[in-house]
């Protein structure tokens, strides 16, 4: 029986997935690692620590795998979690998170040099001015670290840092390094990199996410049992290959990705400059035009790490509590948030509290929040781009959750559809796998024959028109107290009180 792996190194944890060419999930792992702050703002993790999850995971799909051979490795990883690495891909330093907020200053210095029309000319791509993007944090490197720069080999993304392992090779593509490359020119920012200062050797060789970048070494083959000559594809970041396994592929597909962050958007044929959003080049003369938050799931286990860490009893809780959670509103910006407002400085928030409220109020309004801030999007999403087409396609941790989906439904006012294989990144991932070792002729046509739906659900005309109410609510609080935020962020992590 010939198989599939595929390999996705998350923001915070590895899963790797073993599937037949029908996307028939075999066997499936994963293991957690810690991110930490030594600083307010800073998010850091270690890089062997992927590796070992990916060696863990790896290994113990092997151990329940029934016999067969596999065909060929993918891989996706979170991306901006810049890996410093030398000439023989160790890691200089612990990668920089995806949320570290380190590099704010950086970013208003960057925007000395390039106003917002430039930069997308030169990258072939409009970025929302973040401190997430790798320029900013190359900028902060190249003041306060220069050290790690002159000693750098090249930069790598996590998935690109277990291919390297894998493989012995440096190689990523395009699309996860979005903010350091032109599209149109299909490697460097030559103009950025020159007027910034910033060697290009930094950035490894770029290929195809489907494109076979190396074959697994002897070192790896050692450490993880698998054979020696594997195929290794480039591989994508997470948000394509997690659109790609839920097999939302055509234009005027829509799709929610969830995990610590969530992503909401379509597949289009067109280009879109719309301030508060993004678009991503995606398969041949498809585009995603989406936005993104910094904290979805991320807030659900916020909670439970703090005040009750049994997730299931979490859910019970929730349902018990009366849709709209009695008044009680939340803002999911416990990192700062991304679209459509574009505000680091912002903060989580709850708004309405009573003594009525117990813990299932609490837990129901962080899924109503993440609901609420995700219609934004969605609204923004379509009046640029139309109508999405439903079923809208919910994937990721979060979608094994009935609640969660149901609340969505009714906050949207969409029909939400859950894919077989929730974990859609690790199914994308292998799924570009089976394209190089030509299982399947096309992304489009591995998406029809490896994805099946599973469940589905409507939204409940009472519960949206009181989802309306509150949303319009929720939508003023952050206008409301951004000042308020501002002046906490300083007193916060600049240790000092607010100016200006």
């Amino acid at each position: 029986m010939p198989y599939l792996l595929g390999i996705d190194v998350g923001s915070s944890a590895t899963k790797v997935g073993l599937f037949a060419p029908d996307g028939r999930a075999v066997v499936v792992a994963s293991r957690s690692y810690p991110t930490s702050e030594p600083h307010p703002g800073y998010k850091e993790q270690d890089p062997e620590r992927w590796w070992q999850a990916v060696v863990e995971s790896i290994q113990e799909v092997r151990s329940q795998a029934p016999a067969g051979e596999i065909l060929g490795i993918g891989t996706t990883g979170h991306i901006s979690s810049l890996t410093f690495v030398d000439t023989r891909g160790r890691s200089l330093r612990p990668a920089i998170g995806f949320q570290d907020q380190r590099s704010l200053q950086e970013l208003e210095e960057l925007y000395t040099h390039f106003t917002r029309e430039e930069l997308a000319a030169h990258l072939g791509i409009d970025l929302p001015p973040a401190a997430t993007w790798p320029l900013p944090r190359l900028l902060w490197f190249q003041k306060h670290e220069p050290q790690t720069l002159e000693g750098s080999y090249c930069v790598l993304q996590a998935k690109d840092f277990v291919n390297f392992r894998l493989t012995g090779e440096f190689a990523s593509d395009l699309s996860s390094n979005r903010g350091i490359v032109d599209f149109a020119a299909g490697g460097v920012a030559h103009q950025v990199f020159s007027t910034l200062h910033l060697p290009e050797r930094l950035l490894p060789r770029m290929c195809r996410p489907e494109e076979v970048m190396g074959t697994v070494c002897p070192t790896a083959a050692q450490e993880t049992g698998l054979p020696a000559g594997l195929p290794v594809v480039t591989g994508w970041n997470d948000l394509n290959a997690a659109v790609l396994g839920t097999g939302t592929v055509q234009p005027g597909d829509a799709f929610n990705i969830t995990g610590t962050s969530e992503h909401l958007g379509v597949v289009t044929s067109a280009s879109y400059q719309v301030p508060e959003l993004m678009y991503t080049p995606f398969l041949p003369g498809k585009k995603l035009f989406y936005g993104v938050t910094s904290c979805g799931g991320g807030s659900l286990e916020w909670y439970r790490r703090n005040f009750q860490p049994d997730i299931e009893q979490l859910m019970v809780l929730a349902e018990k509590a009366p849709a709209g959670s009695e008044a009680l509103l939340f803002l999911p910006y416990l990192e700062g948030e991304r679209s459509p407002i574009w505000d680091p400085r912002a903060s989580g928030a709850f708004v309405g509290i009573r003594t009525l409220h117990g813990p299932g109020h609490f837990v129901r309004a962080i899924l109503e929040g993440v609901a609420f801030g995700l219609r934004r999007i969605l609204e923004l999403v379509e009046q640029h781009a139309g109508r999405v087409q439903e079923p809208l396609r919910i994937s990721g941790g979060a979608a094994r959750g009935r609640l969660w989906n149901q609340i969505k439904a009714d906050v949207w006012g969409r029909n939400i559809a859950v894919p077989e294989h929730t974990h859609a990144g690790i199914l994308g991932a292998a799924m570009l796998a089976s394209v190089a070792v030509r299982q399947y002729p096309s992304c489009e046509a591995a998406a029809q024959g490896m994805v099946r739906l599973a469940g589905q659900f409507a939204p409940s005309p009472g519960r949206a028109v009181h989802y309306g109410q509150l949303y319009q609510l929720f939508v003023e609080l952050y206008p409301a107290l951004r000042t308020c935020f501002t002046q906490l962020y300083q007193q916060r992590v600049e240790g000092g009180p607010a100016h200006g």
